[in-house]
Protein backbone atom coordinates (compact mmCIF):
# COMPACT_ATOMS: atom_id res chain seq x y z
CA UNK A 1 0.00 0.00 0.00
CA UNK A 2 2.81 2.36 0.58
CA UNK A 3 4.28 1.80 -2.35
CA UNK A 4 0.97 2.69 -4.46
CA UNK A 5 0.79 5.71 -2.46
CA UNK A 6 4.41 7.00 -3.59
CA UNK A 7 3.59 6.01 -6.94
CA UNK A 8 0.45 8.00 -6.95
CA UNK A 9 2.34 10.72 -5.74
CA UNK A 10 5.09 10.99 -8.03
CA UNK A 11 2.42 10.41 -10.80
CA UNK A 12 0.71 13.56 -9.51
CA UNK A 13 4.06 15.62 -9.11
CA UNK A 14 5.39 14.62 -13.05
CA UNK A 15 1.58 15.42 -14.24
CA UNK A 16 2.00 18.80 -12.71
CA UNK A 17 5.42 19.60 -14.01
CA UNK A 18 3.82 18.57 -17.25
CA UNK A 19 1.52 21.14 -16.77
CA UNK A 20 4.01 24.21 -15.43
CA UNK A 21 5.61 23.71 -18.66
CA UNK A 22 2.50 24.06 -21.10
CA UNK A 23 1.42 26.82 -19.16
CA UNK A 24 5.14 28.61 -19.56
CA UNK A 25 5.18 27.89 -23.52
CA UNK A 26 1.74 29.26 -23.88
CA UNK A 27 2.99 32.65 -22.15
CA UNK A 28 6.27 32.55 -23.93
CA UNK A 29 4.13 32.29 -27.19
CA UNK A 30 1.74 35.55 -26.10
CA UNK A 31 4.78 37.74 -25.52
CA UNK A 32 4.93 40.84 -27.77
CA UNK A 33 7.70 41.13 -30.15
CA UNK A 34 8.75 44.04 -32.23
CA UNK A 35 9.50 44.00 -36.11
CA UNK A 36 9.74 47.27 -38.42
CA UNK A 37 10.00 47.61 -42.40
CA UNK A 38 8.49 48.16 -45.62
CA UNK A 39 4.89 47.80 -46.42
CA UNK A 40 4.23 45.46 -49.43
CA UNK A 41 0.67 45.04 -49.73
CA UNK A 42 -2.66 45.69 -47.74
CA UNK A 43 -5.50 43.55 -48.06
CA UNK A 44 -8.72 44.03 -45.99
CA UNK A 45 -6.73 43.46 -42.41
CA UNK A 46 -3.91 41.74 -43.64
CA UNK A 47 -0.61 43.29 -44.67
CA UNK A 48 2.58 42.41 -46.09
CA UNK A 49 5.72 43.65 -44.70
CA UNK A 50 9.17 43.33 -46.12
CA UNK A 51 11.76 42.92 -43.07
CA UNK A 52 14.94 42.28 -42.37
CA UNK A 53 15.66 38.67 -41.51
CA UNK A 54 18.81 38.52 -39.16
CA UNK A 55 19.18 34.37 -39.23
CA UNK A 56 18.69 34.41 -43.22
CA UNK A 57 20.61 37.37 -43.81
CA UNK A 58 18.14 38.83 -46.23
CA UNK A 59 14.89 40.71 -47.12
CA UNK A 60 12.25 38.77 -46.63
CA UNK A 61 8.10 39.31 -46.65
CA UNK A 62 6.01 38.76 -43.78
CA UNK A 63 1.97 38.62 -43.33
CA UNK A 64 0.43 40.24 -40.47
CA UNK A 65 -3.14 40.48 -39.19
CA UNK A 66 -4.59 43.54 -37.34
CA UNK A 67 -7.49 43.02 -34.98
CA UNK A 68 -9.79 44.74 -33.56
CA UNK A 69 -7.66 45.76 -30.35
CA UNK A 70 -4.66 46.65 -32.56
CA UNK A 71 -3.37 50.11 -31.60
CA UNK A 72 -2.34 52.42 -34.43
CA UNK A 73 -0.33 55.11 -34.78
CA UNK A 74 -0.25 58.22 -37.61
CA UNK A 75 -3.30 56.27 -39.33
CA UNK A 76 -6.60 56.21 -38.66
CA UNK A 77 -7.30 52.42 -40.65
CA UNK A 78 -5.19 49.83 -41.74
CA UNK A 79 -6.30 51.12 -45.29
CA UNK A 80 -4.51 54.26 -45.07
CA UNK A 81 -1.08 52.40 -45.46
CA UNK A 82 0.34 52.17 -48.92
CA UNK A 83 3.13 50.35 -50.77
CA UNK A 84 6.50 51.21 -49.57
CA UNK A 85 5.25 52.94 -46.31
CA UNK A 86 7.64 52.46 -43.26
CA UNK A 87 6.28 50.41 -40.35
CA UNK A 88 6.99 49.45 -36.97
CA UNK A 89 4.80 46.81 -35.23
CA UNK A 90 4.27 44.87 -32.14
CA UNK A 91 2.57 42.06 -32.68
CA UNK A 92 2.48 38.23 -31.22
CA UNK A 93 2.25 34.67 -32.56
CA UNK A 94 -0.97 32.72 -31.64
CA UNK A 95 -1.87 29.98 -33.53
CA UNK A 96 0.78 30.21 -36.26
CA UNK A 97 -0.11 33.89 -37.11
CA UNK A 98 1.14 36.66 -36.54
CA UNK A 99 -1.52 38.96 -34.80
CA UNK A 100 -0.44 43.14 -34.46
CA UNK A 101 -0.68 44.40 -31.56
CA UNK A 102 0.31 47.80 -32.10
CA UNK A 103 0.85 49.32 -35.85
CA UNK A 104 2.66 52.30 -36.23
CA UNK A 105 3.19 54.08 -39.90
CA UNK A 106 6.25 56.37 -39.29
CA UNK A 107 6.36 59.68 -40.43
CA UNK A 108 8.92 60.95 -43.37
CA UNK A 109 8.92 64.37 -42.55
CA UNK A 110 9.03 64.09 -38.88
CA UNK A 111 12.85 63.73 -38.90
CA UNK A 112 13.30 67.22 -40.86
CA UNK A 113 12.25 70.54 -39.48
CA UNK A 114 9.97 72.71 -41.73
CA UNK A 115 11.04 74.89 -44.59
CA UNK A 116 9.76 78.59 -43.41
CA UNK A 117 7.64 80.70 -45.72
CA UNK A 118 9.45 81.78 -49.14
CA UNK A 119 12.40 79.17 -48.38
CA UNK A 120 13.02 76.21 -50.82
CA UNK A 121 14.43 73.39 -49.47
CA UNK A 122 17.28 71.97 -50.59
CA UNK A 123 17.47 68.83 -52.88
CA UNK A 124 18.61 65.80 -51.20
CA UNK A 125 22.55 65.26 -51.03
CA UNK A 126 22.86 69.13 -52.06
CA UNK A 127 24.19 71.55 -49.52
CA UNK A 128 22.98 74.92 -49.73
CA UNK A 129 24.94 77.65 -50.41
CA UNK A 130 26.02 79.86 -47.36
CA UNK A 131 25.30 83.62 -48.23
CA UNK A 132 27.48 86.66 -47.29
CA UNK A 133 26.40 89.35 -45.10
CA UNK A 134 28.33 92.66 -46.54
CA UNK A 135 27.13 94.46 -43.15
CA UNK A 136 29.87 92.51 -41.16
CA UNK A 137 33.04 94.19 -41.16
CA UNK A 138 36.62 92.11 -41.25
CA UNK A 139 39.40 93.37 -40.28
CA UNK A 140 42.32 93.47 -42.90
CA UNK A 141 45.50 91.41 -41.85
CA UNK A 142 48.59 94.07 -41.16
CA UNK A 143 50.56 94.80 -43.96
CA UNK A 144 53.93 93.73 -42.00
CA UNK A 145 55.07 91.38 -39.64
CA UNK A 146 57.45 91.97 -37.15
CA UNK A 147 60.59 90.00 -37.48
CA UNK A 148 60.64 86.63 -34.63
CA UNK A 149 64.12 87.00 -32.72
CA UNK A 150 66.16 83.59 -33.43
CA UNK A 151 68.15 82.05 -30.87
CA UNK A 152 72.52 82.38 -31.69
CA UNK A 153 73.42 79.37 -33.56
CA UNK A 154 75.46 76.64 -31.74
CA UNK A 155 79.06 75.57 -32.26
CA UNK A 156 79.01 72.18 -34.00
CA UNK A 157 81.69 70.44 -31.38
CA UNK A 158 81.66 71.45 -28.23
CA UNK A 159 85.43 71.84 -26.20
CA UNK A 160 86.59 68.88 -24.46
CA UNK A 161 86.64 69.69 -20.09
CA UNK A 162 90.44 70.38 -19.03
CA UNK A 163 91.83 67.87 -16.68
CA UNK A 164 93.76 69.81 -13.85
CA UNK A 165 96.95 67.56 -13.18
CA UNK A 166 97.26 68.20 -9.73
CA UNK A 167 93.55 67.58 -8.79
CA UNK A 168 94.44 63.74 -10.56
CA UNK A 169 95.64 61.15 -8.27
CA UNK A 170 97.28 57.93 -9.22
Amino acid sequence: MKKFSTVIVLALALAGLGHISAVRAQEATNEDKFSFGKVVSVAGQKIAVKEYDFAKDADVEVAYEVTAETELGNINAVTDLAANDDVVIDYMEKDGKRLVTTLVKEDKGAELPATPEGVTAPSAGVVPAVETNAAIAVPAAPETIAPVPVAPEMPATVPAPVVNAETVQP
